[in-house]
């Protein structure tokens, strides 16, 4: 008997996790179900586990063609197997310019191109 505060069960304080300064822990923007890695890097190295780095190994490169690796690439914490920074996609074949319209989907684009050329002779437009 007694009354209802002293029968309650004492609530227990969980503290919420806070993120780790550890490199090899899981990132915090982990959206799938299985944990995301790069394939290049190894994460269980002992080289690595007495060390206390703020920063993480990550593979990226150079694909060439003018293109400079943006920075995101370089120190972001993404993964994604089909960017051509940080994955094994190689840039092939022609190379797009445009607008771009949306980037509502994940990992794609909408691009709007202007593919109209205007003949002055004909006074008509062509495809290109």
């Amino acid at each position: 008997f007694g009354s209802r505060a002293q029968r309650a069960s004492p609530r227990l304080r969980v503290p919420a996790p806070r993120p780790s300064a550890d490199p090899h822990a899981p990132a915090m923007d982990q959206t799938e179900k299985a944990f995301q890695k790069q394939d290049a890097v190894f994460i269980g190295s002992k080289r690595l586990l007495g060390k206390k780095s703020s920063r993480s190994v990550r593979y990226w490169r150079n694909v060439g063609l003018s293109f400079t690796t943006p920075k995101e690439a370089k120190e972001g914490h993404y993964v994604d197997k089909k960017c051509p920074f940080t994955g094994n996609v190689s840039i092939r074949g022609k190379i797009l310019k445009g607008m771009v319209v949306s980037t509502k989907m994940k990992r794609t684009i909408i691009i709007r191109r202007n593919y109209l050329h205007y003949i002055k002779k004909f006074n008509r437009f062509e495809k290109r």
